[in-house]
């Protein structure tokens, strides 16, 4: 006998958590090097206004 296909009723499959948390996780990474580059260029970031 078949099973009926059941639709999820959320996204909180075990596929999308993985795929965000690698998302987060390259994320960080990409900004601790970067961090990194500047530190070793001795570049130091500032904010600025424009208006």
């Amino acid at each position: 006998m078949l099973k009926k296909a059941i639709l999820p009723t959320s996204n909180n499959a075990k596929d999308v958590i993985m795929i965000i948390q690698g998302a987060k996780k390259r994320r960080m990474m990409a900004h601790s090097a970067v961090k990194a580059v500047n530190t070793e260029l001795g570049i130091k970031p500032s904010l600025a206004t424009v208006k």
